[in-house]
């Protein structure tokens, strides 16, 4: 991504209503996954962007964060951020078995060795430890959005599972998100790339009237209500929980994945 993406990003990512309403499921989630822990849980955030969620899921314990952009490193330390740095998903510089849950937030899709990069948050989770995971779903709903924050793909349920799966998570849930706005999203991609102008992608992210935006978050709480019980059958966004079994025999993916540069 650019800097300058990373500066919308901070600026919007407090009160637009897609990082609101990320932000609001991934911190139930997290207060589910640890609400058993009777110790100080290690959370790292990998791909933590402008810092926004990592600074929500502080409450549940010590957290860390690393994103491959100076910039987004830079913006978090804004929002009083500490335990941060620089690197690779595919090649993350940390201990195994050191994390009791990783959160990764819209960041495998911008990797080019996805399942490399699965393989190192299985590494670094301590055995029993937990994976939250989103992602954009759908290649048909590519559009310049995605080309403008690089991504490499998007994803399907099927596809986010069999990968996980393939290195040792065990999926706990795998559900669409922000349903509610599928069709709306869907009708305004196709319009986008029919009357395309920009010789430059640019993403979807436009402030809207407060109204709207709130409109839109109060529509996604209820959404989030829902999920609570069920998985949603289609959407915008893929929402994964895995975990990594105490005991499991070394998955032969993961021999493979050492041996690729």
């Amino acid at each position: 991504m650019q800097v300058y993406e990373y500066e919308r990003m901070f600026e919007l990512e407090n009160d637009y209503w897609w990082f609101v309403a990320r932000r609001n499921l991934v911190v139930e989630v997290v207060n589910t996954l640890l609400a058993g822990y009777d110790y100080k849980a290690s959370i790292f955030d990998v791909g933590c962007g402008t810092g926004a969620t990592l600074e929500a899921i502080q409450q549940y314990g010590e957290v860390f964060g690393t994103d491959m952009a100076q910039a987004a490193i830079e913006f978090c330390r804004k929002r009083g951020l500490q335990r941060l740095a620089i690197s690779r998903l595919e090649q993350l510089g940390y201990l195994s078995e050191s994390f009791d849950l990783v959160t990764a937030l819209d960041v495998l899709e911008h990797v080019d060795q996805d399942l490399k990069a699965m393989a190192e948050i299985y590494r670094i989770l301590k055995p029993g430890g937990a994976v939250v995971i989103t992602v954009p779903a759908y290649g048909f709903l590519w559009s310049e959005h995605d080309e403008a924050l690089h991504h490499r793909r998007r994803y399907a349920a099927y596809e986010l599972r069999n990968k996980l799966s393939l290195v040792g998570f065990e999926i706990e849930r795998c559900s669409y998100f922000i349903s509610t706005l599928f069709f709306p999203i869907l009708i305004i991609r196709i319009l986008q790339g029919i009357f395309k102008k920009s010789t430059h992608p640019k993403t979807s992210l436009v402030r809207l009237p407060k109204l709207v935006n709130s409109l839109l978050i109060y529509l996604l709480k209820i959404e989030q209500l829902i999920f609570r019980y069920i998985n949603l059958p289609f959407g915008v966004s893929l929402v994964c929980i895995a975990k990594k079994p105490l005991e499991q025999p070394r998955s032969e993916v993961l021999n493979l994945l050492e041996n690729v540069a």
